[in-house]
Parts: structure tokens; C-alpha cells; sequence
């Protein structure tokens, strides 16, 4: 399999701690922008890399009665985390080649999906082709990134253990192209997008310690790593580094991220 597909079986297999542990943090992250969207207005809307789903019913209830709303994904487990509790329309597309017709799409949404793209140019070229003429594009997506409270103990106890480099590709990993309100732009006008705005906000959630360390073994960058353990190291890795956060102050446990938006548009 090739990265992408990579990315998406590790995501299937991990839809469950994900829907529980990491959605309902960053989904608040994300709601500022569908104020600016024209949902209202929309007929067809598409939540491009919707995982498991859950922007879905904020969009329903955004967009107008009757507005056809659908979620896409390349990991087919997520969205079927996600049709536990959602009942909208559902699609598993690689975003890469993205099977929608030409000039149909009223407003489509990138929410934390773009820095997983090998090449995000393109997948913005594509949403163009997709949207008419008029439609309009949002996007969420990191900027500065402090890191989750407790990465560098779990860096720690897990070198100690011998664990292998996290095996997650690179080339899905491009957070770094895309954390300023600069390159976004760079990119969205070599795409030809006209009519943008950028923005950003910095968030703030508090973690408690079992929530932590729930997402962290469940889909974090540490679960990564500690597949590659016997069932022995994993449980003394677990352990030390469960001691070391629980010395931490409760200060320490605050995730203050900068979030970036941009709304842009397909030319009339």
C-alpha cells in the first residue's frame, strides 16, 4: 500500500479511540468557520475528509432545508464509526482523485484533512474542478502547534523501551507546508481561488489525565510507537510515563493550539 492507504487503513483501525478521545476536542475548533461559509444558501455540500462524521449535523443544521450534505473519506472504518451516530449520506473517496462531477458543489470543507495530503496543490485544484462557479471552499488546519501535554515523557520512556521511530510516512505528515496563514494563501491563489480570508484563533482545552492517556495510547503519535513493543515493555512504558504526568501540574496539562481558517471562492 502506498502511504495514503497506509494512512487510512491505520485510521480504520483506530476509528473507535478517535471518536471518543480526539473528535469532540478539535470539533469545537472547527465551528468557527461555518459561520463564515454560505450554508444557508448551499444545495450540495461536501465534507471533504469527514472521518468519522462529526461536523456533519452542525452542517445540516447550517445549511438550508432540503440541502443535500455528504461526508467523504478514504478510510472507510471511520465513517462507519461515524454512521453510529449520524445519519447523513456517507462516501469512502480517496480525496486524491476525487470522483464528483465537475461544477456541482456548493461549498465543500477541508477540516483538519489538508496536512495529510501528499500534495495539498492538488487536491485544492481538484475541490476547484468540483466546486461551480461561485462556490466557495473552508478550510481548517493547524498553525502553531505546541504539541500534546506529556509528548516529550512519552519520547522519553519510549526510547528508553527501544521502540521504533514512529512509522507514519512523512509525506502525510505536511503540517509544515501549511501552519502559516502565508503559505495558505501562496497556495490557494496558485489555485485560482479569489475572494479569501484568512484567519486565526488559538484554543485552549484542559486535559484530565486518564483522557490523555486514552488518546495517546489509543491513536496518538505514542500508540504508533508502542505497537512496536512486546505486551511487557508496553506495560512499564505505560506505567513510568503514567507516574511522570501525574507529577505534572495541572497547568501543564493545558493544549493551547493556533487553529488557521480560510473561506475562498471559485470565480463567477
Amino acid at each position: 500500500m502506498n502511504p495514503s492507504q497506509n494512512l487510512a487503513a491505520e485510521y480504520s483501525r483506530k476509528a473507535d479511540a478517535y471518536a471518543r478521545h480526539w473528535a469532540p476536542v478539535i470539533r469545537p475548533m472547527a465551528l468557527p468557520l461555518l459561520a463564515a461559509l454560505p450554508l444557508r444558501d448551499a444545495r450540495y455540500v461536501v465534507d471533504v475528509g469527514s472521518g468519522t462524521g462529526s461536523l456533519l449535523p452542525d452542517l445540516a443544521a447550517a445549511a438550508a432545508p432540503g440541502a443535500v450534505i455528504i461526508g467523504m473519506d478514504h478510510s472507510e472504518g471511520m465513517l462507519r464509526e461515524g454512521r453510529r451516530t449520524s445519519p447523513h449520506p456517507v462516501a469512502v473517496i480517496d480525496v486524491q482523485h476525487l470522483a464528483i462531477r465537475s461544477d456541482v458543489v456548493d461549498v465543500a470543507l477541508l477540516a483538519f484533512v489538508l496536512f495529510h495530503m501528499p500534495d495539498p496543490a492538488r487536491i485544492l485544484a481538484g475541490l476547484f474542478r468540483v466546486l461551480r462557479k461561485g462556490g466557495t471552499l473552508g478550510i481548517v488546519t493547524w498553525g502553531q502547534d505546541p504539541g500534546m501535554p506529556g509528548a516529550s515523557i512519552w519520547t522519553d520512556e519510549l526510547d528508553r523501551e527501544g521502540a521504533a521511530p514512529d512509522p507514519r510516512d512523512q509525506s502525510v505528515m505536511r503540517q509544515g507546508f501549511l501552519d502559516t496563514q502565508e503559505k495558505l494563501l501562496t497556495l490557494l491563489n496558485a489555485a485560482g481561488y479569489l475572494r479569501l480570508r484568512l484567519w486565526s484563533a488559538t484554543f485552549c482545552h484542559r486535559w484530565r489525565l486518564d483522557d490523555l492517556l486514552a488518546l495517546q495510547t489509543g491513536c496518538g503519535i505514542p500508540a504508533r510507537r508502542l505497537a512496536d513493543l512486546t505486551a511487557d515493555a508496553r506495560a512499564r512504558c505505560e506505567a513510568r510515563v503514567r507516574a511522570r504526568l501525574k507529577a505534572l501540574t495541572p497547568s501543564d496539562f493545558t493544549y493551547q493550539p493556533e487553529v488557521l481558517f480560510a473561506v475562498a471562492q471559485r470565480p463567477v
